[in-house]
């Protein structure tokens, strides 16, 4: 009972984060860094260290740090696709929110590689749903 109050919780949380990110005046942007534990980041260490370490299963969350130190968060991203290319350098497009420091991503790639396009996504969510 207790994990699904938190559960709840969190996607309460979430929603709320997304909802304020998409009223907030914001900007189309293409920024490239590597993607981290946002834990490991706020802390100043490096981790997780490679693809096996336990950490990265302790994250609740990752964010996308530039050359420069900046961080954004990236709300519409789900967990498991940042999980899946932590500790690597992506390039992503969508639009900047300063206040929040967030980038609700329209698209993203990895070593030149697109990963994930929202308009793929919401197309396809949408032929499912039709079926």
């Amino acid at each position: 009972m207790k994990k699904i109050k938190i559960i709840i919780g969190t996607l309460i949380l979430l929603i709320a984060f997304l909802g304020l990110t998409l009223a907030a005046n914001a900007e189309m942007v293409t920024v490239t860094g590597k993607i981290t534990g946002f834990e490991c980041f706020t802390k100043g260490v490096i981790c997780p260290i490679d693809k096996a370490d336990p950490m990265i299963t302790q994250e609740n969350d990752f964010v996308l740090v530039t050359p420069t130190g900046e961080h954004y968060f990236m709300p519409n991203i789900g967990l498991g696709l940042k999980a899946k290319y932590a500790l690597e350098t992506a390039t992503v497009t969508g639009d900047l929110n300063p206040k929040y420091k967030t980038i609700t991503v329209s698209a993203m790639s990895v070593g030149g590689k697109e990963v994930y396009n929202k308009k793929k996504a919401d197309d396809w969510r949408e032929y499912m749903r039709s079926r």
